[in-house]
């Protein structure tokens, strides 16, 4: 038994790995470089300001000051590794990848005693294969790492309740499905309904009468707490902490487009697969005949909760979506295991083997676009930026992604959109210090030609090239 699991842990571990090769070494500027770019410099920065943990810069707000982030231990981390091998990408997601593996193997460990060794480990394998895994895992942001938190949680957990498992098994379910709404807060709209499932299968309604159990929830909820609270108090707010922020973002889910989005278009495409939404239909509905169904269910049903929730965000921003693979794999796994024990025509089992096959086919086609780079001329701007100012020099950028131009110039200054903020804007950022203007020439500047003369009244053009433009604002 201990030689099999190894086995299915050393599979996972590689298959996980050739998944996320492909880009390992490219820059942060393929599909959501904003977010990654906006890691990364938090990343960065630590590297250069002296590891102060509790004390994250961006490099959007113009001169570096704490900022009021969530928890930023995977830039730590990451910042980490930046001071002993260099401010190389590359170790960004290599370390999302450690986690995506990791993750997997949690999995795998949580299925395992349920739903036996061929499904654990076809869930592993097939949450690997899943187009939104695939992408966000080797992507640089903290999402991996939330998601890694959240299985261990539930890994630890079912051990400590049902595998006779000890404090440390507490410790580490406390500790991991803390670590999950600490990176991202709405997590805890899928924590919070499992944590409460498992109590309720161990022990039915007195499950809410044990401290340990409680105390574990009050942990969690404290540690979690305690750190949002503390980042309301930065100068510089990054995220959506009012309630009239939270009541604005919820708007469109009284909106049809939200629920095709998700339902209609992410889910089948990106969180099942075409192959895999057929065996993921037909693997829950042999659960449901072995009795097997409830958990999965609430964890599907949980995650469907939460993605409505997040309402505009999770609308903006498809690494949302992750939380599906995970319960979505254990639909897909129960179902392949299940229609390969059940089929005995030879024809039926290569009609099996296709579909099987087609999960990974389908990933690779549907998020291929995905690697392209954004801004590839960055690098040149770089050199440009150096040349036209010092190194201390604020500069404005004005871009959708919007931290990306900043962090790959390796300036410090502000980011709009001008189509977003209008020419307003600029002259509060003139008023911080910032005088240095770096625009595409698509985008938004390409959708107002008037901008163009507004700008040779009001700045003196230092660069034009087809690409982007440098001006000094008057």
């Amino acid at each position: 038994m201990i030689r099999r699991s190894l086995y299915s842990i050393v599979a996972l571990i590689s298959f996980s790995a050739l998944v996320h090769f492909p880009g390992i070494g490219s820059p942060l500027l393929d599909y959501q470089a904003y977010r990654q770019c906006q890691t990364a410099s938090m990343a960065r920065n630590y590297a250069r300001h002296g590891m102060h943990f509790f004390t994250p810069e961006l490099d959007t707000e113009g001169r570096p000051a704490r900022a009021g982030t969530e928890f930023p231990v995977y830039s730590y981390v990451l910042a980490l590794l930046f001071k002993v091998f260099g401010t190389r990408e590359a170790l960004g997601r290599l370390l999302s990848s450690l986690f995506a593996a990791w993750g997997a193997i949690f999995l795998y460990l949580f299925v395992r005693p349920r739903l036996g060794e061929a499904r654990a480990l076809a869930s592993g394998l097939v949450m690997c294969a899943l187009p939104i895994h695939i992408y966000f895992t080797r992507s640089v942001q903290p999402e991996p790492m939330a998601l890694w938190g959240l299985l261990g949680f539930l890994y630890y957990m079912d051990r400590h309740l049902n595998r006779k498992g000890d404090w440390k098994d507490w410790t580490l379910a406390v500790l991991l499905g803390a670590l999950a709404p600490l990176l991202k807060l709405p997590f805890l709209y899928v924590l919070f309904p499992l944590w409460a499932y498992l109590g309720w299968e161990r022990y039915g309604w007195k499950a809410f009468q044990r401290p340990a159990f409680l105390g574990s929830l009050a942990v969690l909820l404290g540690l979690t707490g305690a750190w949002y609270h503390y980042a309301k108090s930065a100068l510089v707010s990054v995220l959506p902490l009012s309630a009239e922020e939270h009541w604005k973002n919820l708007r469109p889910i009284f909106t049809l487009k939200l629920w095709e989005n998700h339902f209609i278009s992410r889910l089948p495409e990106l969180c099942f697969t075409y192959p895999g939404l057929l065996f993921g239909i037909g693997g829950a509905y042999l659960l449901y005949r072995e009795g097997q169904l409830r958990l999965w269910a609430v964890w599907f049903g949980a995650t469907a909760l939460y993605i409505v929730l997040l309402g505009e965000y999770g609308q903006i921003h498809r690494y949302t979506e992750l939380l599906f693979a995970p319960v979505n794999a254990v639909f897909i796994a129960a179902g392949i295991v299940g229609m390969w024990y059940q089929i005995q025509k030879p024809v039926w089992k290569i009609l099996w083997g296709i579909l099987v096959l087609g999960i990974p086919v389908h990933a690779g086609l549907r998020i291929a676009h995905w690697y392209r780079w954004e801004y590839p001329w960055v690098f040149e701007a770089r050199q440009v930026i150096a040349k036209l100012s010092g190194p201390e020099e604020l500069v404005i950028t004005n871009a959708r992604e919007h931290p990306v131009l900043l962090y790959y110039i390796d300036r410090y200054g502000f980011s709009p959109d001008l189509g977003e903020v209008g020419f307003d804007a600029l002259a509060g950022y003139q008023a911080k210090g910032a005088h240095l203007f770096l625009t595409p020439t698509d985008e938004s500047w390409a959708r107002h030609p008037e901008w163009k003369t507004y700008f040779a009244k009001h700045a003196r053009l230092l660069h034009e090239d087809p690409r982007f433009r440098v001006y000094r604002l008057f």
